[in-house]
């Protein structure tokens, strides 16, 4: 689980020894900043593309891939290992799955000290660190293998165009596993978020899809009047979980970047200063949590009852069973509830956060559509010490050709590695609505993530986060109406008070100048 809170940093492992990349790569990408623009071949045309030539392994060798078991689940893992081993019957691709994260966030490092696997796969794998410790391998050469051989050559030569891994990977994720200049994980992830719907309901009632946040407000007018009843009792307009509130983040990020725009919120991401957090400066995540807070905490009846109690399986089941219409969602939202939904009968489809007022807008006057990834960290390692890392290498070259990188899509309700994908492909070839939805809406937003190569996260114990303290979403609701409620102005104020007072602690602990 992510970490929400800003606290005090009292460090927790400071890293061991200078801030330097690890051995075992080289390459020619540029040993610049994490942020360095990386210029990456045209894929529009994808015709005469050769994929490289599989390397032979001797009989009986393996490759161990360990992997969190969340909301992906393993059909995709299981379909990988599968054709990975009719490609190269020599391997034996040995499967371990964990559903503890503190196996890959907090206890990684003894593991790939001592005999690791050779893959592992998570979120918040704190590669960083491990970096620092040469305990995963610099990816360099990886990224700079070549993949496919555009055999079209390009408009000025008839040469053949090498595509090189780095040329397979989806754009908007390149800065996620970039560390000093050198690349040591590969993103595994590109995700989209916003309002889960449920479409068979929203069919049957013919209530339309809220564009803007103005008609979201008005559907959830539309449908608490409806008093719509069902076996589960009245339907409200949305259901979430209270102990895993920070899926409201796929909807108030996502507003909060519409206002701000890609530009402020990629300087916010940095951290190099604390009036970042001063809302009278940057008022545009403040707007943003407002809508939300008059949108949710100020209607009470506009959320399932049971909603504040509930666990996310808890929420996930009362949706699928059709006792709301929506729920905040991320991108893994309908395949944790794949199996839910169909024995209630219930289609679920993805509804893009609907445009605020202050929305920047493109050169045409039209609103411009941006996606927040709340899996945009969840990545993929290998271990430095790993019996078969070279078996490794060769796993992720096969899995960035297209066939193979579709496995992903195909097993999982539409979910994306963070490659490029052929989206009209996609768009011809996907059933379920979820899928269709999540397609469309990676084809046409800018999409971006909450990682930071500041020292202020990586270097930290508790790392820094816009989000406010604590579960505020969770408290807001819970004491509105009361006589102290968490009101925007009091939780910005608060937020603001505490940065002001704890910032240098925080700098000085994560070896930072304030």
């Amino acid at each position: 689980m992510r970490a929400k809170r800003i606290a005090a940093l009292a460090l927790c492992g400071l890293l061991a020894g200078s801030l330097c990349a690890c051995g075992g790569g080289g390459g020619t990408l540029p040993p610049a900043g994490d942020d360095t623009p990386i210029d990456q071949v045209d894929d529009t045309d994808r015709s005469g593309w050769v994929p490289f030539e599989k390397k032979e392994f001797p009989a009986g060798t393996k490759l161990r891939i360990k992997f969190f078991n969340g909301g992906y689940g393993d059909a995709w893992i299981k379909a990988m290992e599968t054709k990975f081993e009719q490609d190269y019957p020599n391997v034996d691709v040995i499967l371990t799955a964990s559903k503890q994260e503190n196996d890959f966030t907090q206890t990684i490092a003894t593991t790939l000290e001592g005999s690791p696997d050779d893959i592992y796969i998570c979120h918040n794998i704190p590669y960083e660190r491990l970096s620092v410790r040469n305990l995963v391998m610099n990816l360099d050469t990886l990224y700079n293998s070549v993949v496919y051989t555009d055999t079209k050559g390009t408009e000025t030569t008839d040469d053949d165009t090498p595509v090189r891994f780095v040329d397979r990977i989806a754009p908007s994720s390149l800065n996620v596993v970039r560390f000093n200049g050198h690349y040591v994980a590969i993103p595994e992830i590109q995700g989209a978020g916003g309002i889960a719907y449920n479409k068979t309901l929203f069919d049957a009632q013919g209530w339309e899809i809220p564009e803007t946040y103005e008609e979201l407000v008005a559907l959830c007018e539309t449908i608490k009047n409806a008093n719509v009843q069902t076996d589960q009792g009245v339907v409200t307009p949305f259901v979430w979980s209270g102990t895993v509130a920070y899926m409201w983040d796929s909807f108030v990020y996502d507003m909060w970047v519409q206002i701000a725009g890609i530009d402020e919120f990629n300087t916010f991401m940095k951290y190099e200063s604390m009036d970042l957090f001063d809302s009278e400066k940057y008022p545009a995540l403040k707007q943003a949590w407002t809508y939300w807070y008059n949108l949710v905490a100020a209607h009470p009846e506009y959320s399932n009852s049971e909603s504040m109690a509930l666990d996310s399986v808890g929420a996930n089941t009362a949706f699928a069973a059709g006792q709301a219409a929506m729920m905040p969602a991320s991108c893994w939202t309908a395949n944790e509830c794949a199996s839910m939904a169909e024995l209630f009968g219930t289609e679920i489809g993805l509804i893009p956060t609907p445009f605020v007022p202050e929305a920047k807008k493109d050169e045409n006057g039209n609103p411009i559509r941006v996606a927040y990834d709340m899996a945009g960290k969840d990545c993929m390692v290998i271990a430095q010490k790993g019996a078969n890392r070279q078996v490794a290498i060769e796993f992720f070259k096969w899995m960035a050709l297209e066939e193979n990188a579709r496995l992903f899509p195909e097993n999982t309700n539409g979910l994306h590695l963070a490659f490029k994908y052929d989206f009209d492909y996609l768009k011809e070839h996907e059933t379920l609505a979820w899928a269709k939805d999540t397609v469309k809406l990676l084809s046409e937003a800018t999409r971006f993530n909450l990682y930071s190569s500041s020292p202020l996260v990586y270097n930290a114990g508790t790392p820094l986060s816009p989000y406010p303290e604590g579960n505020m979403y969770l408290e807001a609701c819970e004491d509105y109406g009361k006589s102290d409620p968490k009101t925007p102005d009091g939780v910005f104020a608060s937020r603001w008070e505490k940065i002001q007072a704890e910032w240098e602690t925080m700098c000085l602990a994560a070896g930072v100048t304030p």
